[in-house]
């Protein structure tokens, strides 16, 4: 899975660079119960942390990547 989330975390960040700043206080994940906006989730993905991995996992789910 380590691949697999690297992609993910890229994939995730060119996505980030595309979305108006506006934008990016609008939820987009859900993981522990807890809702993430592009920012927090960016924060996370970015830091590499357990947390990123689940909100990378939960975009993933919504079909967010494509594989």
């Amino acid at each position: 899975m380590g691949d697999d989330i690297e992609v993910l975390r890229a994939s995730f960040l060119k996505a980030y660079a595309s979305v108006p700043q506006k934008l990016r206080e609008d939820v987009i994940a859900v993981a522990d119960k807890k809702t993430y906006s592009w920012n927090s989730a960016y924060v996370e993905v970015l830091a590499k942390s357990p947390l990123g991995d689940q909100i990378l996992q939960s975009l993933t789910k919504l079909g967010m990547f494509k594989q």
